[in-house]
């Protein structure tokens, strides 16, 4: 490879780099993250997915997750799914809000929503947090509704951070609970929400961040 096209590769690589890095820690203090699905057509369906990993570098940081799902249309299915990641380092007002709902009215239709939070922060630290879901049948014939809201409030010593894998792990997983709680018996929903929702996150948390103490909590509401 000549220098020219080495330079442009590299710059090219920089580049990449770069954006992954922006588009992954952005400093600020007040973070919003909304997945919203709502089918419009009968026989339809509909699908957000997003997540977001950011550092908050303010005097406060605010953390609001909302996963929404609303199916309001005969044999439409709706999904939606959220995962956010806030580092938060220095702030000296921690807050956090993580919401997942779903709501259904029509005939044979579905509504699924996942929400995970997670906020890392250094020992000392409290955090005011929140975990909330519903889940709504409403005039509906043969209809469902799921809604799981995870939230862990970590305390790591050292600058820990979820590798690159990590984020991919845990993407896939709030993808595979959306999957599981879109099918099956009432029971199975609530048991997959324990399960995939809450245990194997957990793990993943401790495995990523090696924390000195987490709080987990799983909120959980089907229809």
């Amino acid at each position: 490879m000549n220098l020219s096209r080495r330079l442009q590769a590299i710059t090219v690589i920089a580049s990449l780099i770069l954006s992954a890095s922006v588009l992954t820690f952005r400093g600020g203090q007040d973070f919003d993250l909304v997945a919203s699905a709502n089918p419009a057509t009968p026989g339809s369906s509909d699908t957000d997915r997003t997540a977001m990993f950011e550092r908050a570098r303010g005097k406060r940081a605010q953390a609001d997750a909302v996963a929404t799902a609303s199916a309001t249309c005969d044999s439409c299915s709706a999904s939606a799914s959220a995962v956010q990641v806030i580092y938060v380092n220095k702030a000296k007002k921690r807050t956090a809000d993580n919401v997942a709902n779903a709501w259904s009215s029509c005939s044979n239709c579905r509504a699924t929503s996942v929400s995970v939070q997670v906020i890392v922060v250094r020992p000392g630290a409290t955090v005011t947090a929140r975990n909330r879901a519903f889940a709504v049948n409403a005039a509906c014939s043969g209809c469902t509704t799921s809604a799981v809201a995870v939230q862990i409030v970590v305390v790591t010593s050292k600058h820990r951070a979820f590798s690159r894998h990590g984020r991919q792990q845990l993407e896939a997983m709030a993808r595979e609970l959306e999957a599981q709680l879109s099918a099956g018996s009432k029971a199975a929903r609530l048991t997959a929400a324990k399960s995939s929702g809450l245990t194997d996150i957990e793990a993943l948390v401790r495995k990523e961040l090696k924390p000195t103490s987490l709080k987990p909590q799983l909120t959980v509401k089907t229809g």
